[in-house]
């Protein structure tokens, strides 16, 4: 096992990363439930697979459940009033402990719960996809769409603790895991340039699921990004450039009303155009945006957008949470494993870099 504490003083907490601790969950979070009531928050495809086990892990505890449906169709103001009706029933108090038990969407549904509700609850992440694995469940942003804008409506709150257990990504579907890739790779490209590179070169062990291997690139992304919170936690400086790819991204996402694509394959489409247009205002050579295109096409698929599709795209990043009076902001490759904060790009310019596909 695995164990990297993020230190945020008296909101600090630890991260626990193995291949077999989902059965004896209860014991390391022991220090923390001690016989308080449990609340977990799941999805259907989850509770399908592990439910039972998580209740087997509890049963000397008062523990009850809210599955709710897959997806970034319960990332709503809906989802969050239909759970707060059934924690007033349930008679949960400022002693309750959430659990979010699922992929990003649940963890985001459990930790804006637990931020508002009673004025502030402690919660947990158990995160179940990759994508929530390496990035979501650790940073303690939390968050729901709203008039179909991406995590509009939301807050810092962090965890008391993240438990990853790599084995729970075997149930995972191939482009759920595919669509976490996208943000371990964002990692080499902002911090870390021989990450990157490694993961190109070990990538085929990395889709077989080996356990050694998913540890370490886990392991590896919540090193940079545990560093990155602990240093701004509340996105005002450095934290920031965990945003490349989310600009772009976030419109390419919200095409298909957060239903196309995943989240993870429009951070990687996001990624690619973000790396033309930096190369575009020559912030990095023709042979650095070639390789990055060139790995990141190894867990994408091209696309080109029509004319109606990039005037989409252009009006949902001048809403982004990002945006300031409208203009948005991208975090760009300024060299290897390096990137920089941008505003006031031309629009001309974005929309070139649209038209042309990747």
């Amino acid at each position: 096992m695995k164990i990297l504490n993020v230190d945020l003083d008296n909101r600090g907490y630890d991260i626990y990363i193995s291949n077999a601790i989902i059965n004896d969950i209860e014991k390391h979070l022991k220090p923390i439930v001690n016989k308080r009531k449990i609340l977990i928050i799941t999805d259907k495809n989850v509770a399908k697979y592990y439910l039972e086990i998580i209740q087997k892990c509890f049963k000397n505890y008062d523990f009850s459940y809210v599955i709710i449906e897959p997806g970034e169709v319960s990332k709503s103001l809906n989802t969050l009033e239909y759970i707060y009706a059934k924690m007033i029933k349930l008679n949960c108090d400022r002693q309750t402990v959430v659990i979010g038990f699922g992929g990003g969407v649940v963890g985001d549904i459990a930790g804006l719960l637990a931020a508002t509700y009673m004025r502030g609850i402690d919660f947990i992440q158990i995160p179940t996809s990759l994508l929530a694995q390496v990035d979501s469940s650790v940073g303690g942003k939390v968050a729901v769409n709203f008039n179909g804008i991406k995590n509009i409506v939301g807050a810092f709150y962090q965890p008391k603790a993240v438990i990853i257990d790599v084995n729970l990504l075997t149930t995972l579907e191939t482009k759920e895991f595919y669509s976490g890739l996208g943000e371990v790779f964002k990692y080499g490209l902002i911090k870390d340039f021989d990450f990157f590179r490694w993961l190109d070169e070990n990538l085929n062990q990395i889709v077989k699921l080996n356990s050694e291997y998913l540890i370490k690139i886990i392991y590896k992304s919540l090193l940079i990004k545990k560093e990155i919170v602990e240093k701004d936690e509340r996105e005002n400086n450095i934290r920031k450039i965990l945003n490349f790819g989310h600009t772009i991204g976030h419109g390419i996402e919200a095409l298909g009303n957060l239903r196309t694509y995943t989240h993870g394959q429009a951070i990687t489409l996001g990624m690619i155009f973000e790396s033309k247009l930096a190369n575009k205002l020559g912030l990095i050579d023709n042979k650095y945006y070639n390789y990055i295109v060139k790995v990141l096409s190894r867990i994408r698929k091209p696309v080109i957008f029509t004319d109606n599709q990039i005037n989409y795209i252009l009006e949902i990043i001048k809403h982004d949470k990002k945006a300031k009076n409208g203009i948005p902001t991208f975090v760009l490759p300024v060299g290897k494993g390096k990137v920089d904060v941008f505003n006031n790009i031309d629009e001309k310019v974005i929309r070139q870099v649209l038209r042309g596909g990747v």
